[in-house]
Order: C-alpha cells, then sequence, then structure tokens
C-alpha cells in the first residue's frame, strides 16, 4: 500500500466494522481525545506486527477523518498514537521513531477505513453515468465510469487504484482483457489519466477526469 493492498487480494464482501459510520456513532472528541478513532484494536499483542497494525491504524484515523469533514491537528495525532503506544510498548523496538512511522503511514493511505472498492461498486450502481461515456451502449462499461467517479470522490485529490483482476470479480469477469480494454477506452476518451508509471507488483493509478 503504499496502501491499497488490500485491493491486490481477493475484493472482500463489504463488512459490517467496514461500514460507513453514522455521525451519532462516533466518540465525543472531548472525552478520549482521540476524536472517535478506536485504538484499542490496533494494539500490538505480539511481536513483529508493528508495521502492519500502525497501518491499520493509519486507515482507521483518515476514515474518521473523511467522515468528520476535518483533519486531525499534529496534538490530536499524537493523543492517538500514544494510547496505541502504552499498551503495544511490550512488542516496541527500543530506539524506533515509531510516531514519525505513523506520521508517514497517514500519509500515504489510499483506502481509508470503512470505504472499500465493494462499497464504491454499490453506490455507483445507483448513480448515473458520467456524460462523457453516456453514448456507449454498455451497461457494463457505463457502470465502470460511474465506479471510477465514485472512487475518486472517495480519494479527494489521491489517484485512483485500478486493480483488474479484483475490479473483473465485481463485473463477473472470467479475465483481465474486458477491465483493460474499458480503461484503455476511457484514456482515449479522457475519462482516465495515468498518475504514476507501473511497478511490478502494484496496479496502476489513475486520476478520474469529469
Amino acid at each position: 500500500m503504499k496502501l491499497a493492498d488490500s485491493w491486490i487480494e481477493d475484493v472482500p464482501a463489504l463488512a459490517a466494522s467496514d461500514s460507513f459510520h453514522d455521525e451519532a456513532e462516533e466518540v465525543d472528541e472531548a472525552k478520549d481525545g482521540c476524536g472517535g478513532v478506536c485504538v484499542k484494536k490496533y494494539v500490538l499483542t505480539k511481536a513483529h506486527t508493528s508495521n502492519k497494525q500502525l497501518h491499520e491504524l493509519a486507515r482507521e484515523v483518515i476514515g474518521v477523518e473523511k467522515r468528520r469533514g476535518k483533519q486531525f491537528n499534529l496534538a490530536q495525532y499524537e493523543a492517538i498514537f500514544r494510547k496505541w503506544e502504552g499498551p503495544s510498548k511490550p512488542f516496541l523496538r527500543a530506539g524506533n521513531d515509531y510516531f514519525v512511522e505513523f506520521l508517514a503511514k497517514l500519509n500515504s493511505v489510499l483506502v481509508p477505513k470503512g470505504q472499500t472498492l465493494q462499497a464504491a461498486f454499490e453506490r455507483a450502481k445507483h448513480m448515473p453515468p458520467p456524460p462523457k461515456i453516456a453514448g456507449i451502449g454498455n451497461k457494463d462499461v457505463q457502470l465502470f465510469a460511474s465506479l471510477c467517479r465514485e472512487l475518486q470522490q472517495m480519494m479527494g485529490e489521491q489517484p485512483i487504484m485500478l486493480h483488474q483482476k479484483s475490479v473483473g470479480r465485481l463485473f463477473g469477469q472470467s479475465g483481465h482483457r474486458n477491465i483493460s480494454n474499458w480503461i484503455k477506452a476511457f484514456r482515449k476518451l479522457g475519462v482516465l489519466r495515468v498518475a504514476e508509471r507501473w511497478s511490478f507488483g502494484k496496479a496502476q493509478r489513475y486520476f478520474y477526469i469529469e
């Protein structure tokens, strides 16, 4: 992932823990000092798991920020981190700056907790296709364009990841060829623009253009 590695594996069903939270369910920021971020489930319980658990905590924080519509400040990030660090200390390496590592992971989050490819796909089903491809009669292509739009809205100014195997499963495709062709067609029509050069082991990233 850099953080969208969760999409490189199978596309999961939208679990209750990954659903969009209601504003009323969030913990009052003044009560726990963490702005409603649930830290406890990411506390370390064994050695050599800090990279994964800090990564998941960063996803949780960014997901809460998305729902709140505002970013935490440095003091709040530190309060969240300290609440994680205390009970995790038996499994932390001496001399390692985990707080800076946590801040770095916050900057690299591409898939906030509660915002998944499956969730974007379900929303896209209820949205009209983008005007640029409205003339294409293939309903799956129209839905794919709506999915790209939902993903871009979800990611804000960050590029979206289109892992062809994962997207293909959503559309019931047996192979990658159709998805690849759709992406190429969207690039030609100016619907998608490559965000960064492809590298082995990483899915290509794009910007959706309205």
